[in-house]
């Protein structure tokens, strides 16, 4: 049912979002490609005004004052009686479908409205835009992602450091994106540099077991050096008695034979 623009925005309010917004030349084309061809007026309201003469046409869903290069039709707007502030998307054929046209308020026409997809919780760090059948959002400074939920991830700067007093125990800290990384000092390792290195033994540092006694009836060999790290000795028993436990144990690295010493029993 045709009604004045007023009438049209509170309809439209009423049972969608509002008045339809058209934020771009392909937006413009979208909605005329949708719209049913009229041969003569009443055509669509759309959402865009004047609301003094001296200021820009503005739209009244998020305050743009988009005007496409093409938008008006030939020879508009007029500001016919200097009272033409509302305006209609022409749905004619031939050159003017899809133009506007500057008209009185009071003037009867389709209310063209929209629905919006935009909520409260579609943009967590940014704004909420429309778009066609979709809403997009545009990310506050240092966010992304398609709600804007992703802080970016920025190089490092002095005003912005990751390193303190504490992150290595026995290296240098270096920073690097969001992160740091320890360098450490000779001898330790570890992400903090916070456990010594397990040097593998030199000349310098020998380790050496005690002298092992000879059983009682039996006998004691040893092999691979003088009783060091890796040293071998092996039991014998005399004739006439039997081993009882592991006949050979080895020189540790902590500096004590490995296992119990066997005995020799009699057999």
């Amino acid at each position: 049912m045709p009604m004045n623009w007023t009438q049209a925005r509170q309809r439209c309010q009423s049972t969608y979002t509002d008045m339809v917004v058209i934020q771009n030349q392909r937006e413009n084309d979208y909605l005329v490609s949708m719209l049913p061809i009229k041969n003569s007026s009443p055509y669509y309201w759309i959402g865009v005004i004047k609301k003094h003469k001296n200021e820009p046409w503005t739209w009244i869903g998020n305050n743009s004052t988009w005007v496409g290069e093409h938008s008006w039709a030939a020879n508009e707007p007029n500001n016919n009686h200097s009272t033409e502030v509302c305006v209609e998307i022409y749905v004619n054929r031939g050159e003017n479908r899809g133009k506007w046209n500057d008209e009185k308020c009071n003037a009867r026409k389709y209310p063209l409205c929209y629905k919006a997809q935009c909520n409260e919780t579609s943009c967590e760090r940014g704004r909420c835009q429309e778009t066609i059948n979709n809403m997009t959002c545009l990310c506050e400074p240092g966010f992304e992602g398609d709600r804007c939920q992703t802080p970016e991830e920025l190089p490092l700067t002095n005003n912005y450091t990751q390193c303190n007093d504490t992150s290595c125990e026995r290296g240098r800290c270096q920073e690097t994106i969001n992160n740091m990384t320890c360098l450490c000092e000779p001898g330790f390792e570890g992400d903090r540099c916070q456990t010594a290195d397990e040097l593998p033994l030199t000349n310098n540092y020998t380790v050496q077991c005690p002298p092992l006694p000879r059983p009682d009836n039996g006998y004691l060999s040893c092999f691979g050096g003088n009783l060091t790290f890796n040293s071998t000795c092996r039991y014998g028993c005399s004739l006439g008695f039997l081993i009882l436990g592991s006949p050979e144990v080895t020189c540790e690295v902590t500096g004590v034979w490995s296992g119990p010493r066997p005995t020799c029993a009699c057999n």
